[in-house]
């Protein structure tokens, strides 16, 4: 037997310990470990009727379902399903469900009835996300939102849209044209581009047309602009005469 066979204890080998979960606020946090089968009998008959009243558990092979199981952020699940991998869903007593996939989750309408009954594509709803009360929020941490239809796409306010963009909004009108109705209609921009490849036109019907920019006094000068009108009003009478 070698020096080697011998390990000196600096305090860097000592076993790590780790602290005993809690069951339930009512469960001792260390002494059920150590009861034997007739003291935990005991205990179970105490209090078993008291703080597993209401719970439910059954493992499979892959995916366990329980209920009645204090959560962490909320008060206590009525029904939960998790899978081998960490997937599931969780309904809670105050109100909650929490579905996840670990890849994606997807929701998908067939479009068809049972019984024979037709679908009405035009009216009949496939999928329906609809918040009686608080606000629906729709977020893609990384990657795009893309919504798209085959007929039309209808985006409706009691009171204001609002869009934001760190850079661009476009608006691309394929076929024909872009179409703003309202009472007042107001773009305050930095810098604004309208540009047309065959036609622009401007109406209005109660009022003039009225067009102006900052810079005119500056780059044409009173004296240009009043001898510009004067010339015009002098080949209207040329072209009277």
């Amino acid at each position: 037997m070698t020096n080697s066979d011998f390990q000196i204890d600096r305090g860097n080998n000592k076993p790590k310990v780790t602290p005993a979960k809690k069951v339930g606020k009512d469960i001792p946090s260390n002494s059920i470990a150590n009861f034997d089968e007739k003291q935990l009998e005991e205990w179970l008959d105490k209090n078993g009727d008291r703080i597993l009243k209401n719970y439910y558990q059954r493992n499979h092979h892959t995916f366990s379902v329980s209920g009645g199981t204090k959560l962490l952020k909320h008060d206590e699940s009525e029904y939960s399903m998790s899978t081998k991998s960490g997937q599931g869903i969780l309904f809670t007593n105050t109100g909650n469900c929490k579905l996840l996939g670990n890849a994606s989750v997807e929701v998908v309408s067939n479009g068809k009835k049972n019984a024979g009954q037709g679908f009405e594509k035009k009216s009949d709803a496939g999928i329906v996300i609809y918040a009686k009360d608080g606000v629906i929020h729709i977020e893609a941490k990384h990657g795009d939102i893309t919504i798209r239809s085959s007929d039309n796409v209808n985006i409706e306010a009691k009171n204001d849209i609002n869009l934001t963009a760190n850079n661009n909004i476009n608006v691309d009108c394929v076929n024909y044209k872009n179409t703003c109705t309202g009472d007042h209609s107001d773009i305050v921009e930095g810098k604004t581009l309208v540009h047309t490849g065959t036609e622009l036109s401007l109406h209005c019907d109660t009022d003039n047309i009225q067009t102006s920019s900052g810079f005119d006094e500056d780059l044409a000068g009173k004296d240009l602009r009043e001898n510009l009108i004067n010339e015009h009003k002098v080949i209207d009478q040329l072209s009277e005469g």
